[in-house]
């Protein structure tokens, strides 16, 4: 399973639902991304080598599925 596979895959865990991989999803305007998810989502790419600082990030880039694995990228590279 790749980076971004992985990734997918923790989201869909952290979030409880498949509807965070629809196209277009807002993770945030649909709340499918809520605190305690979120704080999963940072524990398990944690686990996956990849240390983000949320202070330090603009809400905005946790949006999307895309937004998402856009700054893993970064974080990974």
């Amino acid at each position: 399973m790749n980076l971004e596979d992985s990734v997918r895959a923790l989201l869909v865990q952290a979030c409880g639902t498949q509807r965070v991989l629809q196209p277009g999803a807002d993770l945030l305007e649909e709340e499918l991304l809520d605190s305690l998810a979120f704080i999963e989502l940072l524990e398990g790419l944690e686990d996956l080598g990849i240390i983000l600082q949320p202070t330090r990030i603009p809400k905005d880039r946790f949006r999307t599925v895309d937004s998402i694995l856009a700054l893993v990228r970064e974080y990974a590279g």
